[in-house]
C-alpha cells in the first residue's frame, strides 16, 4: 500500500475567518498534529491539550488523546480540568491507527486554562508526495495572540 498524508481543515473556534490547511503523514501521531497546530497558530508548547475524534470538546462518551503528560496527573493534585472522559490515551498514537475516514471532525483543545478550541475536519487523504511532514498548506488570517493579556500590559 502507498503511504498516505491526511490532509486536516483547522478552524479556530471564536474567530472568524482564522483558519488553517495542514497535512500530516498517516505514520506519524496526533502528537505531530498537536505541533503543527501550535506552529500554525504561533503558540507556545508548555501546555496541556487533548484531542476528540467524534468532533466535540470535553466529550464524555468519546475517547480522548491527551498530552502524555496528562495521563499521569492526578485528579486530586488540585487540577482544575474539566470532567474527564471515560477513556483517556495518548495522542502518541499514529493516524492510520485511528480509522479516520474523509469529512470526519475533530475537537481539539489548547491549554486547557485559556482553552483554545479549533475545529478540525479530515479534508482529505493524499498519497504521501515523499516530501516533509507536517507542512502547513494554507493559512488564512492573522491568529490572534496567545497571551492576549499579558501583551496588552507589557505594552
Amino acid at each position: 500500500m502507498d503511504r498516505q498524508a491526511f490532509v486536516f481543515g483547522a478552524r479556530l473556534d471564536g474567530w472568524t475567518g482564522v483558519r488553517r490547511t495542514i497535512a500530516v503523514r498517516a505514520d506519524q501521531t496526533l502528537a505531530v498534529l498537536h505541533d503543527a497546530l501550535r506552529v500554525a497558530f504561533d503558540w507556545d508548547d508548555d501546555h496541556l491539550y487533548a484531542f476528540w475524534l467524534g468532533g466535540r470538546f470535553w466529550a464524555r462518551d468519546a475517547t480522548e488523546y491527551v498530552h502524555p503528560l496528562a495521563l499521569e496527573l492526578d485528579p486530586l493534585a488540585g487540577w482544575d480540568l474539566p470532567m474527564q472522559t471515560p477513556s483517556r490515551e495518548s495522542a502518541e498514537q499514529r493516524l492510520d491507527q485511528l480509522g479516520l475516514i474523509k469529512g470526519q471532525p475533530i475537537a481539539y483543545v489548547f491549554d486547557f486554562g485559556d482553552e483554545w478550541r479549533v475545529r478540525l475536519t479530515l479534508r482529505q487523504i493524499v498519497a504521501d508526495d515523499a516530501g516533509a511532514y507536517p507542512r502547513i498548506l494554507e493559512s488564512v488570517g492573522d491568529a490572534p495572540p496567545q497571551y492576549p493579556d499579558y501583551e496588552e500590559d507589557a505594552a
